[in-house]
């Protein structure tokens, strides 16, 4: 998990320990290393979160990270739905990731103009769902334009 997604879900109030391992593995992986950082990846889900939080702070200090202003976490949460996004061929998943997107493009971003296309997504899915009459597009169309936009937002 990207630095910047993890403070999203800090912020939000939703992280979980899994979350604090996950992202100390994934700087691991890019050899970026810290004393607090190894004790981090050592830790399992069943620990207690106020301990991690407590290694993930020093971890911080010890990599010399601050946390960035609230829009650039939400973006790099976006990114990440975007990664499953990329990973997923199941609709529902899809339909269910492109809400999470489009809720923090609504109601914490208030529709950027570089994301706007989410709405249209949004839109999308929505006529699918409730509509009765015949339309211009088909699930297919919604699956390749979802697919298409979050390649544009792929984190690495």
């Amino acid at each position: 998990m990207q630095t910047n997604a993890l403070f999203y879900k800090i912020h939000k109030e939703t992280v979980l320990v899994e979350d604090y391992i996950h992202w100390s593995h994934s700087l691991l992986e890019k050899s970026v290393y810290s004393p607090s950082l190894y004790i981090i990846a050592s830790f399992t889900i069943k620990d207690n979160i106020f301990e991690v939080e407590e290694y993930f702070k020093k971890a911080l200090n010890e990599l010399e990270v601050q946390q960035p202003v609230f829009e650039v976490c939400a973006r790099a949460h976006i990114g990440h739905l975007a990664n499953e996004i990329i990973k997923s061929d199941n609709y529902s998943d899809l339909v269910y990731l492109t809400e999470k997107i489009f809720h923090v493009v609504a109601t914490e971003l208030y529709y950027p103009d570089d994301l706007i296309e989410w709405y249209e997504i949004s839109e999308m899915i929505d006529r699918l769902k409730g509509d009765k009459v015949a339309l211009e597009f088909y699930e297919e169309d919604v699956i390749s334009k979802v697919k298409h936009e979050a390649e544009a937002l792929k984190v690495n």
